[in-house]
């Protein structure tokens, strides 16, 4: 369970997840918002996967310039990055890592900048 277990899901997926400080970062290519079609990097902190797959993370991390007309923010361990605060409500019957590409494509589809 936890950061390996992120990693490999998210790197099986084809999204090469990484650690960087103190974030396992991935690219994801949105299909709609600010950024749609083109790949935008997005983090979890370390600290909110030690009971993945159990327990979905609850903030996405990324570059400052990501913006949304709605969110709450909070710090991020990266400088020039920003925490927005997204609940995924439940797994359904998915793995968990297409849930969890899923749902971040879902806040992404939010962004205005």
């Amino acid at each position: 369970m936890g950061v390996d277990v992120f990693i490999d899901d998210m790197t099986a997926l084809g999204f090469e997840a990484r650690l960087e400080a103190e974030l396992v970062v991935y690219r994801v290519v949105p299909v709609d918002g600010a950024h749609a079609g083109k790949p935008v990097d997005t983090g979890v902190a370390v600290a909110e996967l030690q009971s993945w797959p159990q327990v979905p993370p609850h903030w996405l991390h990324f570059p400052a310039a990501v913006e949304f007309s709605a969110t709450n923010v909070g710090a991020s361990p990266r400088p020039g990055w920003t925490g927005h605060s997204r609940q995924i409500s439940g797994w359904g019957d998915a793995p968990a890592g297409v849930a969890w590409a899923s749902h971040v494509r879902a806040v992404l589809s939010e962004a205005v900048a």
